[in-house]
């Protein structure tokens, strides 16, 4: 990435998200993490500047992710047995990066989407879960590794598809020597 205003502004949110990663937010009985409070902020604005033509169905595809990793996570909560061999993360994390990578056109998009969706689906798994337990924290530093992890893996995609387009734009020279 080249020096720019943009990459300066970039790194400055960067390393304040790291800062405060380290610091909770208590609401009555509810613990926030002040770094999923910055992902979700980040999250939000993104989905209203990146804002599409067809709004619906964003919503709706959003409502899906967000359902999906809700209800994974709750099913590892009741029924553990699905989840001994494969750890309930990686399931969350393939299914929606699949999501991501299916309705997402663009790489804004996608990491949008990406990130929207884990941080609702923590928040609506957190209070589901509530009723059960009477202490809960909503974006521990295992979701944040899950944020990272999802966005590093949705900018290889990103960077892999654009070495194939122009590998594959690629023409032939008349009168050069085929290599073998």
């Amino acid at each position: 990435m080249e020096k720019s205003s943009w990459r300066s502004v970039l790194g400055f949110c960067v390393l304040l998200h790291i800062i405060c990663s380290n610091f909770m937010i208590s609401i009555l009985d509810i613990t926030i993490n002040a770094g999923f409070l910055m992902t979700f902020l980040y999250a939000c604005a993104a989905f209203v500047i990146f804002r599409s033509a067809h709004k619906m169905m964003k919503f709706m595809q959003l409502s899906s992710m967000v359902s999906a990793y809700a209800f994974f996570m709750i099913f590892a909560l009741y029924d553990p047995v699905w989840f001994t061999l494969i750890k309930v993360d990686w399931a969350v994390f393939t299914l929606l990066i699949l999501m991501s990578l299916t309705y997402g056109h663009q790489l804004a998009e996608r990491i949008t989407l990406w990130m929207m969706s884990v941080c609702l689906g923590e928040a609506l798994y957190a209070l589901t879960i509530h009723r059960l337990t009477s202490f809960i924290v909503i974006g521990d530093l295992s979701f944040l590794s899950l944020v990272v992890q999802g966005t590093v893996f949705l900018l290889g995609v990103d960077q892999l598809e654009k070495l194939l387009n122009a590998r594959s734009s690629r023409k032939p020279v008349k009168g050069a020597a085929k290599s073998t």
